[in-house]
């Protein structure tokens, strides 16, 4: 297979789609293969979850663009992206509470929207070298959720930005 070819855009696309529909079974079935470092697809983990951060940062960044009103305010005219953490009570969250896993996700989000690719790629190479399987398992299944909640395009615009 291919890490940065079709097979990855396929799984992807298809891994969004089935958190879409709460198909639990086949999503168990699919995570298995790219989270079980003995699974049939476990090479492809870091590509799908560069593939979700892609697709999330996109995403986020065609609302930016929509919101006119946004002060730019970062070099260049650019915006500089930032992100507030809050509980279900919307109480501050500190970045440093959240599983390490789950904390360079966030950060891989933000450096992407923020154009720094090495910061994204040392992010994304700390969820994939976590030798703790949940680990990996928790920062996929966030990236997938937030994938398919950002919008229909998701999915298919993974990595294409």
């Amino acid at each position: 297979m291919n890490p940065g070819g079709a097979d990855v855009r396929d799984l992807t696309e298809r891994m969004v789609e089935v958190v879409r529909s709460e198909d639990v079974d086949q999503l168990a079935r699919l995570l298995a293969q790219v989270v079980d470092p003995q699974g049939t697809r476990s090479e492809l983990f870091t590509p799908v979850l560069t593939q979700l951060v892609g697709s999330i940062a996109g995403a986020l960044r065609r609302r930016a663009d929509e919101d006119s009103t946004r002060d730019a305010g970062g070099v260049d005219g650019a915006p500089i992206f930032t992100a507030e953490l809050v509980d279900t009570v919307d109480d501050d969250v500190a970045i440093d509470e959240l599983d390490p896993a789950l904390r360079a996700v966030l950060r891989a989000v933000l450096a992407d929207l923020n154009g720094d690719a090495e910061s994204t790629r040392i992010q994304l190479h700390l969820v994939s070298s976590d030798r703790e399987p949940l680990a990996r398992l928790d920062a996929l299944w966030h990236a997938l959720l937030w994938a398919s909640m950002l919008g229909e395009d998701s999915g298919r615009s993974a990595g294409r930005e």
